[in-house]
């Protein structure tokens, strides 16, 4: 009996491979933080409400502002109007229904609030949004009640 030699190439080490760094982006997506990173004032008391994925803006410690991961420049009227035309634009193609509406706002912890006002003061009287989510971290010893 004659011996024959395969040179079929074996996929099973390739398929797990794959299949393993599948689970490991899905999970690295789920960690990731959005928008710009900043230190976030700690609190023990917060919602225990679930992401809707609504579009993020933040104010980092220079006073520069923010859409996701894109720097507008300071906070003054004409990036204001950047930040609305931004957030309008994610709202027409959401990643999630339920958050049009609505702005998940993230502000460095060391910002002063006269620095955040303003943001706050065109996202209620000129975009006259109704309600904004304010991005904490958590404290060690929180509750997570609100």
């Amino acid at each position: 009996m004659i011996d024959v030699v395969r040179n079929d190439i074996n996929v099973t080490p390739l398929v797990d491979v794959m299949l393993v760094l599948l689970i490991i982006f899905m999970l690295m997506t789920l960690i990731m933080g959005r928008g710009h990173d900043v230190i976030l004032p700690k609190a023990k008391n917060y919602s225990q409400e679930k992401d809707k994925m609504q579009p993020v803006v933040t104010v980092d410690i220079d006073g520069n502002l923010w859409v996701e991961k894109r720097r507008l420049g300071q906070v003054e009227p004409g990036t204001l109007k950047e930040m609305d035309d931004a957030v309008q634009a994610a709202w027409k193609a959401p990643k999630n229904p339920d958050g049009v509406g609505r702005i998940y706002l993230k502000v460095d912890n060391k910002v002063e609030y006269g620095k955040v006002y303003p943001v706050l003061e065109y996202m209620n009287k000129v975009m006259t949004l109704q309600q904004v989510d304010l991005a904490i971290a958590k404290d060690a010893d929180s509750t997570g009640k609100e």
